[in-house]
């Protein structure tokens, strides 16, 4: 398993409008990215940056998301600062602290 950490500047907050209606429809095409188990969606209006935390089967799949979520993000007017780290999961020890894992991808 795969986490990908996004975080980007954005000029619009969280309550804009069309921010809110673009994300609306954003959702579930992320929703069928091949291999998300899930995603955390972030924001933090006061310090103008927004994100998402990504659960994916694999590196593979993670380099797939990597590359969407770039594309997506760079067509999108007032995003700026896009950074995705990538990390491996210790299942082990997410499993004793409750860690969703088993939220499998569908």
């Amino acid at each position: 398993m795969q986490v990908l950490v996004v975080r980007y500047a954005r000029e619009r907050g969280q309550e804009d409008a069309e921010q809110a209606a673009g994300n609306l429809a954003s959702a579930p095409v992320i929703a069928k990215l091949e291999g998300l188990a899930w995603k955390i969606w972030t924001y933090n209006d006061a310090e103008g940056v927004a994100g998402g935390v990504y659960l994916l089967e694999s590196e593979a799949h993670a380099a797939a998301a990597d590359r969407f979520i770039r594309s997506a993000l760079g067509e999108e007017p007032g995003i700026s600062g896009v950074r995705i780290e990538h990390y491996g999961v210790d299942e082990t020890l997410s499993a004793i602290t409750r860690a969703p894992l088993g939220a499998a991808v569908s």
